[in-house]
């Protein structure tokens, strides 16, 4: 196994280890992670401003589950059309088993409800993880890997690649910003969605470059 693999498959399991802690520190009520929440927002939320608002209102639309469900859908056939089965599995799972079904079964389990602050957006359900944050790792991190993959064209894969980078930034950090979720719970919505990213991206692709045809 190359050592870029044996890398990026440590700090999947790094990641997973992670957000084991965090979920244990939910159910304990642990005083750290009420620290680490309360720092968090303090450093995304101050100060809030109308503009900031605006930004994180439309920026957190591209984690929304329909959106999610449709763009993936929609690109699906796309690949059976042009038969890329492997790249059609690779983003049903990770965008439909990972992104949604499993987010959603770890919300329940959990039983966290959201933030007792001011909510900028409307937020039905629980709080942990993320939904958004992990729909952002997921569908946003699966579309680089392909990019990566099909994207012949160096100039075009870097402007993909960075736009697509940029949403994973922002996306999230909306959540934190509107009162929505814990910054833990981003944490924790980070780390799963890139821990099941690249397990799917080994066991699907192998990390191997596939034919541009």
């Amino acid at each position: 196994m190359k050592t870029a693999v044996k890398i990026q498959l440590s700090c999947a399991f790094l990641a997973l280890l992670i957000f084991i802690l965090i979920a244990f520190g939910v159910v304990v009520d642990s005083t750290w992670l009420a620290h680490f929440d309360t720092w968090g927002f303090s450093l995304v939320r101050e100060p809030l401003s109308p503009n900031r608002t605006w930004f994180f209102k439309n920026v957190t639309r591209a984690g929304n589950e329909k959106w999610s469900l449709v763009l993936m859908f929609t690109l699906a056939i796309l690949f059976i059309f042009q038969k890329k089965l492997r790249a059609t599995c690779f983003l049903l799972i990770n965008v439909g088993v990972f992104g949604y079904v499993f987010a959603n079964l770890f919300k329940y389990l959990i039983h966290r409800p959201r933030p007792h602050i001011v909510h900028l957006i409307q937020a039905s359900g629980f709080s942990f993880p993320s939904g958004h944050t992990m729909n952002a790792v997921l569908l946003y991190g699966s579309l680089i890997i392909l990019a990566n993959y099909y994207l012949a064209n160096d100039g075009l894969r870097f402007a993909v690649n960075s736009f697509l980078g940029v949403i994973i930034v922002a996306l999230p950090l909306s959540r934190i910003y509107l009162g929505v979720h814990y910054p833990s719970d981003v944490v924790a919505g980070y780390c799963l969605g890139y821990a099941m990213l690249v397990f799917s991206n080994f066991f699907i692709f192998k990390f191997n470059q596939l034919k541009r045809s």
